[in-house]
């Protein structure tokens, strides 16, 4: 039998990925959803990542990878790039309204999953 947390936890599995396949947001490989998660806990903590941060911030998978993923994130609208004020050759990634609609999609179905 498994315990109270071990069924929230499935039941919030269940719930997110019908997140991924919900038509009004993008559908995102493991690969992403992890890049994603990343991000989010950085700019939740109000620090600005760059690409080049993030490209050398995994170091089980090539910088190069993680560059081709970003560029893909950005066509689906889950990220975007600022130009650093002073160094323009500088760009930071940042969120999007359809990366909050994501989150905010998690966060119900992480809530639902505790008080169902």
């Amino acid at each position: 039998m498994l315990s109270k947390s071990s069924l929230e936890y499935l039941k919030f599995l269940r719930l997110a990925k019908a997140v991924n396949e919900e038509p009004s947001l993008p559908s995102l490989d493991a690969m992403e959803e992890r890049l994603l998660n990343y991000l989010a806990l950085d700019w939740h903590s109000d620090k600005k990542l760059t690409v080049v941060e993030i490209m050398h911030g995994f170091p089980d998978i090539s910088p190069s990878t993680v560059h081709r993923r970003l560029k893909t994130m950005r066509k689906k609208g889950l990220i975007d790039l600022a130009v650093d004020e002073i160094d323009n050759r500088v760009k930071y990634i940042v969120h999007t309204n359809l990366t909050d609609k994501y989150f905010s999609h998690l966060g119900q179905c992480l809530a639902k999953s505790v008080t169902a």
